[in-house]
């Protein structure tokens, strides 16, 4: 004898256009996170912060609130070099922009970003989201909010939470007082940094058929751009091709300069301009591939 059929009662709740694109936001957000292997790549790509954290707690913690022969070693360090300086915002900033960065970037980018629309591609889900009131800007925003976010955590929040903590273990408020506004100023050139490697990664994956297609073109793209502006920094003798031609040392060298931090000699106008011609080429592909008739088809 079978059962009854029972379902369970739910209200009609209407939502408005403007709001339907945040679900879809955090979904792509929280994605890498709904496995053990995603929490496992989220954790090895916070490394470098844990170990600025270790470098935090010997300096602050152990040379302050040990003993004295400790505390004089700690009186004692080179305080000149600003990366390894946790009284200096470089200490907070370069391990995102430094090679390590670049390496984690290119992990989490292509696994999220760059298969955020190609994947929705391959399981036709373009035409779903289309009918359920969701146009293709607002798909679009949502997935570059939610990719963004996720980038975030290691290019915005790791270096937040380790100068929260600096703070908070340094013997007085002159950390606090002599580096909020630098690392404000810091923190806002790493958005503007992760929102432009995320859009290009978003953009890219719109125009490809499969996820994997788009890792390997994303990843082509950060690698031989990088590769290019090394040739060409050879061959000219100029280094600052290095900085124009690649996308990473692109972006970089725009959150350095938004920061106020030490561009190494990069043209800040060159970067720029490749960058806004890259967005542009990426854009009108990735509009005509998102246009309702080519998802219907």
């Amino acid at each position: 004898m079978s059962s009854p059929l029972a379902y369970r009662r739910a209200d009609f709740r209407p939502v408005p256009a403007w709001r339907r694109w945040w679900p879809l936001a955090m979904q792509e957000a929280s994605l890498l996170f709904q496995s053990r292997w995603g929490q496992a790549v989220v954790f090895a790509c916070l490394l470098p912060a844990i170990v600025r954290l270790v470098m935090l707690l010997i300096l602050f913690g152990v040379l302050q609130f040990g003993p004295p022969s400790m505390q004089a070693l700690g009186q004692g360090r080179p305080r000149g070099i600003g990366a390894w300086n946790p009284l200096e915002i470089d200490f907070y900033i370069e391990p995102v922009l430094a090679v390590p960065g670049t390496m984690i970037a290119l992990v989490l980018s292509a696994l999220v970003a760059a298969r955020a629309i190609a994947r929705d591609r391959t399981t036709n889900a373009l035409e779903l989201y289309w009918t359920r009131g969701i146009s293709p800007f607002t798909y679009l925003l949502a997935k570059l909010v939610g990719s963004a976010l996720l980038l975030g955590i290691v290019t915005l929040a790791a270096p937040l939470v380790l100068w929260l903590i600096a703070v908070a273990l340094h013997e007085d408020w002159q950390l606090l007082a002599g580096t909020w506004a630098p690392m404000l100023q810091a923190l806002a050139g790493l958005a503007v940094a992760t929102l432009i490697w995320t859009s290009l990664a978003i953009l890219l994956s719109a125009t490809c058929a499969s996820p994997a297609a788009a890792m390997v073109l994303w990843t082509v793209l950060l690698v031989g751009s990088a590769a290019v502006g090394v040739v060409a920094a050879a061959a000219t003798r100029d280094p600052s091709l290095r900085t124009v031609f690649s996308v990473w040392e692109a972006g970089a060298t725009i959150a350095r300069w938004i920061g106020g931090l030490a561009a190494r000699d990069a043209p800040v106008g060159g970067s720029a301009v490749m960058l806004t011609a890259l967005l542009a080429l990426l854009g009108l592909r990735a509009r005509k591939h998102l246009r309702v008739a080519e998802a219907m088809q």
